[in-house]
């Protein structure tokens, strides 16, 4: 486990998203719901909205470990090792289907506000659970925090959680550690490497039978240099045809940070947008050229320029600036991505014109809204 790793050795990107979407969502809910529905000691109805609505959270599109896959991998080992105990099932399946049910990289509140979920549907569609279990079930969901084993119930499933950092070979560590990666991109390399030495050695001491893998993943980390993509542009606004090429770019890259270039003989206040409609990734203000803010990401990777392109017009003039990129910095590379046609006409100038008129709220269909849920209340999302 502690063999020295070669950089040939590490992982070819995005090979864990081609092998987690190897099973379509309609696969793994039905065996999920097949599952559950085995070990419904408290006869819960899974055909009632609330169920739908869980699974619905499992499968938001930032998430790469905290997945469908993930609660599937829970409820089989759940079955396949308490076969004689129908309570205990019972609740560590409750248990495995709310504790991620909320899960947002950002902040340390995803567990308290996924026992809140618990609690929301348990009293709004009166589900059958007796007053002793729903306690134990919410303490469990709510140990995941800090992996605190305080009863039999937190002991038991915190085994289950985290079987693969436990009891994972290096291939399972390996896809582990990138899933981890990719739901964490909105940190920078120093922040997110910092912060994973720091779990790993926290871990390793709390849990001594896991040290070997903790050393295993701290080695990763300190030798990987993930293939990261730099989207640049103003993005003034961001709209549905840079979020394609942003999705085209992630299935070529580890990590895409979205840079947003600032004129400074303009004194552009800074503006927040891009951030707000991008959430999970790193998104990176600059005024530098280009080739200075790639530098600059280069120091823990191996950095790419993404831009996108409309037309022959584009292409034109980006060909002239990385004659200029290159001349100053040999080693830039860059990829250039076409827009799909039907978004040809979607331009940041276009939407800018356009709302200067009483356009009533009709443009909203060319701004992205494919995160609007990180906004949204426990109401709106699970009543």
């Amino acid at each position: 486990m502690s063999k020295k790793m070669d950089k040939n050795s590490l992982p070819m990107p995005c090979f864990v998203d081609s092998l987690h979407r190897q099973r379509s969502a309609a696969e793994l809910i039905s065996r999920i719901t097949g599952l559950v529905n085995a070990g419904n000691h408290y006869h819960l109805d899974f055909a009632s909205p609330w169920f739908g609505k869980v699974l619905a959270a499992y499968q938001q599109p930032h998430r790469h470990f905290h997945t469908l896959e993930h609660l599937l991998s829970l409820c089989e080992r759940i079955h396949e090792t308490l076969p004689s105990d129908p309570e205990m099932q019972a609740k560590l399946l409750l248990t495995a289907l709310f504790h991620d049910v909320i899960w947002y990289p950002q902040g340390e509140d995803s567990e308290d506000r996924s026992a809140e979920v618990f609690d929301f549907i348990t009293e709004r569609y009166q589900l059958p659970i007796p007053a002793h279990a729903r306690s134990a079930i919410r303490q469990a969901i709510l140990a995941t925090k800090d992996q605190n084993e305080s009863d039999e119930l937190a002991a038991r499933f915190h085994e289950y959680d985290c079987h693969v950092i436990l009891h994972g070979n290096p291939v399972d560590l390996l896809g582990y550690e990138f899933q981890i990666f990719r739901e964490y991109q909105y940190l920078n390399m120093v922040e997110y490497r910092r912060g994973r030495s720091e779990f790993f050695s926290r871990f390793s001491r709390r849990f001594p039978k896991c040290r070997a893998n903790m050393r295993f993943l701290i080695e990763y980390l300190e030798r990987r240099r993930p293939r990261v993509g730099v989207y640049a542009g103003t993005f003034n606004p961001f709209h549905i045809g840079h979020l394609s090429i942003l999705e085209k770019a992630e299935l070529m890259f580890d990590k895409v940070i979205v840079a947003v270039g600032i004129n400074p003989q303009k004194h552009v206040e800074k503006d927040d947008r891009v951030v707000r409609d991008l959430p999970f990734h790193e998104v990176v203000n600059f005024k530098t050229l280009m080739v200075d803010f790639i530098d600059q990401e280069s120091v823990f990777s191996d950095v790419t320029l993404v831009r996108g392109l409309r037309n022959g017009y584009d292409l034109d003039y980006e060909m002239n600036q990385l004659c200029f990129m290159q001349e100053m910095r040999p080693e830039t590379r860059a990829v250039y991505i076409p827009c799909d046609k039907e978004l040809e006409h979607v331009s940041s100038s276009a939407l800018n014109s356009m709302a200067k008129f009483e356009v009533k709220g009709r443009d909203s269909i060319y701004y992205p809204h494919k995160y609007n849920y990180y906004q949204q209340s426990i109401e709106e999302l699970f009543g």
